[in-house]
């Protein structure tokens, strides 16, 4: 089931037996050869993802993170995350970097290089927002902006974080994702505008 996206607005997430929305790109090609990017909302099980399916950096993360039973320990697993965020200079805290729906302030930077894969740099004024931040940056790191924009939301219930967050930092965990992969969509558009 495919439902295209408000041109302007974001994509609607709802839950509800077991689904979830989630942003996905698919490529439009006009009869005039120009290549477009539009964005849909994809209607997808969260159960059909499989750890397999992952991007390997992200695999790993979910592993470390699923071998860890206490609650608790996952928490200080995020702070351990966070003290090994790379620092995002201050001139990278512009508007169009900031995740909104989050309780604290969150920047998310990709860099798209030579070798066709996506590099993440990000901050938070939040020690355990910057944790939840530094698992994407890791996570979707060196993966193909394909990888991240196929990449559905439910890895982040394989995490096991959700008894350790509030519903607001899930939720804004879940808004940092979805803001990488529009940015990501922004650098494809861009790139295949420019060639």
């Amino acid at each position: 089931m495919l439902a295209a996206a408000p041109s302007q607005g974001t994509c609607v997430r709802s839950s509800h037996a077991g689904y979830r929305m989630q942003l996905a790109a698919a490529q439009v090609v006009r009869p005039s050869s120009q290549r477009l990017l539009k964005r849909q909302c994809v209607c997808m099980s969260t159960a059909t993802q499989k750890v397999s399916d992952l991007p390997a950096s992200l695999q790993k993360i979910v592993g470390a993170f699923q071998m860890v039973p206490d609650p608790m320990a996952r928490y200080k697993q995020l702070l351990f995350y966070a003290a090994k965020l790379p620092v995002m200079p201050a001139e990278q805290h512009q508007p169009e970097n900031k995740v909104e729906g989050c309780v604290s302030q969150v920047w998310v930077l990709p860099e798209l290089r030579d070798d066709g894969k996506v590099y993440w740099t990000a901050d938070s004024d939040s020690q355990l927002t910057k944790g939840l931040a530094a698992l994407l940056v890791l996570g979707l790191s060196g993966c193909s902006p394909a990888e991240i924009l196929s990449l559905q939301p439910g890895f982040i219930e394989m995490l096991g974080l959700k008894q350790s967050l509030t519903p607001s930092r899930n939720n804004g965990f879940l808004n940092m994702f979805l803001k990488m992969q529009k940015l990501t969509l922004g650098l494809v558009s861009s790139k295949s505008g420019s060639s």
